[in-house]
């Protein structure tokens, strides 16, 4: 008996089921459920839309980083340059110095050579 009264409570609820999912929409509710389908429709071109400019946007920050890298390196091999620079300058200076008190020096040998 149990089992019977189960079947058939299974039976209408299964009958209620069937009848609810071949019932006609009416004109505004299939209006609803279109605007709801292309809703989600254009949601989700939406977040591809998002997705693909995430994707971009995260290449360009590489590309970025990639940038600031060689301008880092850029500026270091600048600044080797300018104390290389700076150093070689001093050396000029000093070599200048010498050269000018051999000159004098030349010049005085000159004179007295000249004088005996």
């Amino acid at each position: 008996m149990r089992k019977l009264q189960l079947g058939l409570a299974t039976a209408g609820v299964l009958l209620m089921v069937m009848t609810g999912c071949t019932a006609k929409l009416a004109k505004e509710d299939r209006a609803v459920l279109d605007q709801a389908l292309a809703a989600s429709q254009n949601a989700a071109k939406s977040a591809q839309t998002a997705e693909a400019a995430a994707g971009r946007a995260d290449s360009a920050a590489m590309k970025a980083e990639a940038a600031v890298g060689r301008a880092e390196a850029a500026a270091q091999k600048a600044e080797a340059a300018a104390q290389s620079a700076a150093a070689s300058a001093g050396q000029a200076q000093t070599a200048a110095g010498q050269a000018e008190q051999s000159a004098l020096k030349a010049q005085k040998a000159f004179e007295m050579g000249m004088k005996k």
